[in-house]
């Protein structure tokens, strides 16, 4: 291995940490540097902390909008880069009218007319860079590994350009290796099921969520007199008011299990956005499918998987668990 990238490799795998800070600013340095034309004529590269700071805005958006995954074990105090993420995730949602989840890259900021606070948050990052995190990322049990130089006053990281070569070279191994330590660190703090899947897929661009109509004729078992019913209101559900949710919602489950879906209208699936059921629903949708296994044809193989989630209590043992 490169002597350079043995170093990163030594302060990735044995940094200390309180949040996922670290990983996100070493993620975002190397991908400036796949972007970057290393010309050999160089002495050094440099990147500014403003850059460095939308690629964190940039992740920590991905993870929180689509599984809202928690960043550090204080719950009720998270790292400030998320408050601010979340916040300006919250004016998004505002702004478009909807809780639907957008990767980052497709958000027009200016057409949001957001540009003013995304700037302002990008700011705020990079304050937080600069305090917290570019000067300790270097720092690995009392010794310091010069692997950039620091112009804090103007605000930039600067590399020898020989070292921005060994980090583009060396990229597919520096990602691999960075998401392993930030799934590991996930999952020190989170409870939430496929840790690694949803930093994955992430990562990869790969968040696709499937159609649900495959359930329609499970879930049609259940119907009153013909008549489709809402899970959570019991009132008539009109055609074009008909929706599939995920009781246990989709960005903790990151999966479609017939166990967790039911109908309800688009309304309410949508003000629902992430949030938890209550108890009440818990039971109720653990009756729905003692009930619905009994109307199904016990030859499938989706009658086998909900049988499965009945007998091991994955409705109640999940719900259990989010909650923590």
């Amino acid at each position: 291995m490169n002597d350079y990238i043995r170093k990163w490799h030594d302060i990735i795998l044995n940094c200390s940490f309180d949040n996922t800070y670290k990983m996100a600013w070493a993620k975002a340095l190397v991908e400036l540097a796949v972007h970057t034309d290393v010309s050999i004529d160089k002495n050094a590269i440099v990147y500014s902390f403003y850059d460095v700071a939308k690629l964190c805005l940039k992740y920590y958006w991905n993870q929180t909008i689509y599984f809202d995954l928690i960043q550090s074990p204080n719950i009720r105090k998270p790292p400030e880069i998320i408050t601010l993420t979340k916040k300006l995730i919250k004016l998004y949602f505002d702004k478009k009218q909807s809780v639907k989840p957008v990767r980052f890259e497709k958000v027009d900021f200016h057409s949001l007319g957001l540009s003013t606070k995304y700037e302002w948050t990008v700011s705020k990052i990079v304050k937080t860079l600069k305090q917290d995190v570019c000067w300790r990322f270097k720092k690995l049990k009392g010794k310091t590994y010069e692997i950039y130089d620091l112009d804090l006053n103007a605000g930039n990281v600067i590399f020898q350009s020989d070292h921005v070569l060994a980090l583009k070279e060396h990229s597919d191994y520096l990602f691999t290796f960075i998401n392993y330590r930030w799934t590991q660190m996930l999952e020190g703090f989170n409870y939430s099921p496929r840790i690694s899947r949803k930093v994955r897929a992430i990562d990869d661009g790969e968040i696709r969520r499937g159609s649900l109509k495959k359930f329609h004729k499970y879930l049609d078992l259940m119907n009153e007199n013909g008549k489709r019913i809402c899970f959570y209101c019991g009132h008539e559900i009109a055609e074009n008011e008909l929706s599939v949710d995920h009781v246990i919602p989709w960005s903790y489950m990151f999966s479609d299990d017939l166990w967790n879906l039911v109908y309800c209208h688009k309304g309410e699936n949508s003000g629902k956005s992430n949030r938890l059921p209550s108890e009440e629903d818990i039971a109720r949708l653990e009756q729905r499918n003692r009930l619905l296994l009994a109307r199904m044809n016990n030859k499938s193989k989706d009658y086998i998987q909900l049988q499965i989630a009945i007998e091991k209590d994955y409705v109640r043992k999940f719900w259990i668990s989010f909650k923590g």
